[in-house]
């Protein structure tokens, strides 16, 4: 794959997460507003939820559990960073 095609692929991607994110931020938005009862850490269960659902279907377990322990390990690193002294 020559450099052009990859960076063409790169963007595709970019742009198609782009278009996935606003589209779950406005549909979340909406839910919450709309059941403002509903507390927002059962909402991102909910999303949380989902995203392994999807991912499993999409990619299969093995990519799926790459996907969050890698997700794991960047928490952590970023929490650890955060519990630093500055």
């Amino acid at each position: 794959m020559r450099l052009k095609e990859i960076m063409n692929s790169v963007q595709e991607l970019q742009h198609g997460a782009i278009m996935v994110r606003t589209q779950c931020l406005e549909t979340v938005t909406q839910f919450a507003s709309n059941n403002p009862g509903i507390p927002a850490q059962a909402v991102a269960i909910g999303l949380g939820e989902l995203l392994i659902q999807f991912s499993v279907s999409q990619l299969g377990q093995e990519h799926t559990h790459h996907l969050l322990s890698s997700l794991q390990e960047a928490v952590l690193l970023f929490s650890d960073k955060i519990r630093e002294p500055h």
